[in-house]
């Protein structure tokens, strides 16, 4: 008879299979936490002989007994993206410091609402983070697995799952409050509101306009450039359709990211307006390339990195007390001045 091979080290997510419960009801019995019952705790030690768990399991675990955390996330964050390039920088930076081991599920960037059917594909993960995704179909899923979780540049409305965050609103608000503290009026949100992140930055900017006297106007003040991608390109064409239709009004655009605001500078300067003479322009996340446009970008800045470690953090203190409300963190923004905004002309 040949040589049996060694099994795999056993985790969580098979203590789990095994005993019929959540991997954090697991969490909780082998950290001795309330809100285990005693039926569950004992079906839980069994199952742990069962599958030969070791407390170990090959690798230093945190003292709440957390060892790997999933990361779900788009293909394309993972490859060359500025922006979430920097917070998956934090993240591994963080998690090899501390010994927590990161594993990756990927979607694919095709549809806005992916199957959740699509996620841990090697089975049920021990925790999750989850990175630049907030869409309730998903939320919902990884809320319904019950293991400490973390979402990083999105929210979970009813607050089963931690999240990091910039502040939405308070930015939205301040990049509208900028440019009319420069004395602009007439100003455009340039957007695509299709998640909860989008659409507080939108609110923010309402209500500093509000603020200021003057009344919010969707067909005025709101350009939707209908691209889930939040491409520069896609806000390329929506601003060149709107000059194109001589509804053009606006002296500023305040573009919820740099990409649509490098989208939007190509757009205006094609048509033969000056940036910022006739037209200014401020973006939001001070990407490398905002510094390097052909007008540099007055733009918001955001400590990525600072949001991948911090994520990282709530998931552990989310492990070692899994019965807290969930929290909330939302990083402050930084406004970064540039050449693209002046005073409206007059």
């Amino acid at each position: 008879m040949g040589k049996q091979k060694p099994p795999r080290s056993a985790t969580l997510s098979d203590i789990a299979a095994a005993a019929g419960v959540s991997v954090g009801t697991v969490s909780k019995a082998l950290n001795a936490k309330v809100g285990v019952s005693p039926a569950n705790r004992e079906r839980i030690m069994r199952a742990m002989e069962a599958v030969g768990y070791r407390k170990s399991d090959g690798r230093p675990r945190q003292s709440n007994g957390l060892g790997t955390a999933t990361i779900v996330t788009y293909d394309r964050y993972v490859g060359n993206d500025s922006f979430y390039g920097e917070i998956l920088r934090g993240i591994t930076e963080e998690a090899e410091r501390i010994g927590l081991g990161l594993g990756v599920e990927m979607l694919f960037h095709g549809e806005p609402t992916p199957d959740p059917s699509s996620l841990f594909r090697r089975g049920l993960p021990e925790s999750v983070i989850m990175m630049g995704l907030d869409q309730p179909v998903l939320v919902d899923a990884v809320a319904a697995i019950g293991c400490p979780a973390v979402i990083i540049n999105g929210m979970d409305p009813a607050m089963r799952i931690d999240s990091v965050s910039p502040d939405y609103h308070f930015g939205g608000w301040a990049a509208a409050q900028h440019l009319l503290d420069m004395g602009h009026r007439n100003l455009l949100h340039v957007t695509h509101p299709f998640r909860q992140s989008l659409t507080l930055r939108l609110e923010g900017f309402r209500k500093a306009l509000e603020r200021s006297g003057i009344a919010f106007d969707a067909d005025r003040h709101l350009l939707d450039t209908d691209d889930a991608g939040l491409t520069s390109t896609g806000a390329q064409q929506a601003v060149t359709r709107l000059i194109d239709s001589g509804k053009f009004e606006a002296t500023a655009l305040c573009c919820v990211s740099d990409m649509l605001a490098i989208g939007a500078m190509r757009a205006v300067l094609a048509a033969g307006y000056r940036v910022p003479e006739d037209v200014s322009i401020t973006g939001f996340d001070d990407l490398p390339i905002s510094a390097h446009c052909e007008i540099p970008l007055t733009t918001f800045h955001i400590e990525r990195a600072e949001m991948g470690r911090a994520a990282v953090h709530m998931l552990l203190d989310g492990a070692a007390n899994p019965l807290r409300n969930g929290r909330r963190l939302s990083l402050g923004v930084q406004l970064v001045e540039r050449a693209s905004v002046a005073a409206p002309p007059r």
